[in-house]
C-alpha cells in the first residue's frame, strides 16, 4: 500500500472538453450540450449520462482496478491514463451504439444527413470524446 494516497487529488474525466474546438461554426462542447439535454428542436440524447448510469458498475471495477495497480506501485500516470483510454473507449462506442438507446432521428434528419445513426453526422462528436487527468 505504499502508494495508496498518490491518487488523492488526481482523476480523469471523459467527455467534451471545453477546449474540443468548433464545427461548422459551433463550439463542439455546445453541440454536445444540446444533444445532451436537447433544445427546443432537438430532442434529448443523453449520451454522457446514459453511459455512465448504464456502466456505473463497471467503471466502478475499472476505478478498483487502478487503485490497485497504483498501490502496487504503478505510477499514477500510467493507472490514470488506463482508466481515460478505456473510459474513453466505451464512451465512444456507446455513442456509435445509438440507434439501440437513443430516440430516432427525425425524417427530415434522416434526409439531410443521409443517415439514420442519432449523434452521428459526420463524426465530429464521437472523436471529440475524449480523457483529461485532473
Amino acid at each position: 500500500m505504499r502508494n495508496v494516497h498518490a491518487l488523492d487529488g488526481h482523476g480523469v474525466k471523459v467527455g467534451i472538453q471545453s477546449d474540443a474546438g468548433a464545427h461548422q461554426g459551433t463550439s463542439i462542447l455546445d453541440i454536445a450540450i444540446y444533444n445532451e439535454f436537447g433544445t427546443e428542436t432537438i430532442p434529448a440524447r443523453p449520451f454522457i449520462r446514459d453511459f455512465a448510469q448504464r456502466n456505473e458498475r463497471v467503471l466502478g471495477m475499472a476505478m478498483d482496478r487502478v487503485a490497485t495497480l497504483i498501490e502496487r506501485g504503478t505510477p499514477v500516470d500510467v493507472g490514470l491514463a488506463q482508466l481515460g483510454e478505456f473510459a474513453q473507449n466505451n464512451q465512444r462506442a456507446h455513442v456509435r451504439a445509438s440507434n439501440s438507446w437513443a430516440v430516432p432521428n427525425a425524417l427530415s434528419t434522416i434526409n439531410v444527413k443521409g443517415s439514420d445513426v442519432p449523434l452521428i453526422d459526420d463524426g465530429v462528436l464521437v472523436n471529440a470524446i475524449r480523457w483529461e487527468k485532473t
